[in-house]
């Protein structure tokens, strides 16, 4: 686990439904299950400044991804 520089999760009510240790392909994974992403820019820049993002889907629930190391 000490290789383990970061990971990435999305998650839905309290189930995980996407998980990375890359960002790029991290975003590209959740991109498949969330139509209206940001571009991969968009996260980089914002997990450079925070840690917890909330994604409002087209059918409004909530899909909160986090950069958890």
């Amino acid at each position: 686990m000490k290789d383990l520089k970061n990971l990435y999760v999305a998650q839905q009510g309290n189930k995980v439904i996407v998980f990375g240790t890359n960002l790029k392909d991290f975003v590209l994974s959740l991109s498949s299950v969330v139509p209206n992403l940001k571009p991969y820019m968009f996260y980089y820049r914002a997990f450079k400044k925070i840690d917890y993002i909330e994604h409002k889907r087209l059918d409004g629930s909530i899909i909160y991804i986090q950069k958890i190391l």
